[in-house]
């Protein structure tokens, strides 16, 4: 009976945590309808991606529909330089998850300060949101090894050159190191945090170190990761490399290696009958070492006591990802249609149910 009473209170829980999601929109879009008499540039901006897409695995023979994303985010500026993020989304792998919950001030035009929830400043595909995606799937190093949210406080500061132009991106913050549902018992005595900068030492190329520390089993243990990578953009075409290692403090795991590298062709269709605006072609690699998340805890011994090594989260496997995205022709909504086919490798065994050969149809609306 317990266990019914909680799952009962959890899942109304989640019922009025959407509900006051829907009273803030809505209180956004009255602001909006009634914003005749204020500055077009404090009304709330609502935006928002939905992703629908269906996966067949050809080994197994097996098919899914999935909703992998339904997110809405309310921004905005107030007076007095300062900004805001709520961000949630109703259907992440089922679930409702709060993503950003932060305030932000501007005390000079190239100096931001945020506290709140926020994607630590770390990585290049880690640190992208869904819309931002370019397969229908993240790499390893943006699911497994790198994507990392926490409640704490930021620093940005940005470095311009000639006409504007931002030449060099500087990001810190200090974070509370533990699960986003425990913030009223995430005292801390040794914060997590990260790092990242990037350069832009010509138009369209990009180098973006970065470094993260993170507590993991409960504060148990802990890792450090570096990342080192670079982006290339000019006419249609983006190069993409990234390498990360995963260090974890006193030997509990053995260190995790992970590589993405992705080359994409944007090709505009000129026919304005067409419709389809746009056909990008692309292909990736990614790889990653045996990996812990921490989240599954320790190994134990022949006594049933926890040993100081983490156990496995994830095998060690390489993948190839090929595919093409057909942008619709949508003046209003932007409308991806997304096919891909990935082709996996486990040099020891260990593939998880979802993470098999497969071929997989996306489609995406972001507002």
């Amino acid at each position: 009976m317990k266990k019914e009473t909680a799952k009962q209170i959890q899942y109304a829980f989640g019922w009025f945590r959407l509900f006051i999601l829907i009273a803030f929109l809505l209180f956004a879009y009255v602001g909006i309808m009634h914003g005749q008499t204020t500055r077009s540039e404090y009304l709330p901006q609502v935006h928002g991606i939905l992703r629908g897409k269906y996966e067949y695995q050809t080994g197994a023979g097996e098919s899914r529909f999935e909703v992998r994303n339904a997110r809405l985010a309310v921004t905005g500026k107030v007076p007095l330089r300062s900004e805001y993020k709520l961000e949630v989304d109703l259907c992440d792998e089922s679930s409702i998850k709060m993503k950003d919950a932060w305030v932000r001030v501007n005390p000079v035009k190239t100096l931001r300060i945020t506290l709140g929830q926020q994607r630590l400043p770390f990585s290049i595909d880690a640190h992208r949101n869904p819309s931002g995606q370019y397969f229908a799937n993240r790499s390893f190093i943006a699911k497994q090894v790198g994507d990392v949210r926490d409640v704490g406080a930021a620093a940005g500061y940005d470095i311009l050159g000639k006409e504007g132009r931002k030449v060099l991106l500087m990001d810190a913050g200090v974070y509370n190191g533990s699960n986003l549902d425990n913030q009223k018992t995430a005292w801390f005595t040794s914060p997590a945090y990260s790092a990242r900068l990037q350069y832009f030492p010509v138009p369209g190329l990009a180098i973006v170190p970065s470094v993260q520390h993170q507590q993991i089993a409960e504060r148990r243990a802990s890792y450090t990761s570096v990342d080192v990578g670079a982006y290339y953009e000019r006419n249609g075409l983006h190069l993409e490399a990234e390498y990360l290692r995963k260090m974890y403090q006193h030997s509990a795991f053995a260190d995790c290696n992970a590589v993405d590298a992705m080359a994409i062709y944007k090709q505009r269709l000129k026919s304005e009958k067409s419709f389809i605006e746009s056909i990008s072609y692309m292909g990736r690699y990614d790889y990653m070492d045996n990996h812990s998340s921490g989240k599954s805890g320790f190994v134990q011994d022949a006594l049933g006591n926890d040993t100081p090594l983490l156990k496995q989260t994830d095998a060690e496997r390489h993948r190839m990802t090929l595919g093409a995205t057909f942008a619709v022709l949508n003046p209003y909504f932007k409308t991806l249609l997304r096919l891909n086919y990935e082709k996996y490798w486990y040099p020891h065994g260990g593939a998880k149910e979802s993470e098999k050969d497969k071929v997989v149809c996306e489609l995406a609306i972001n507002f």
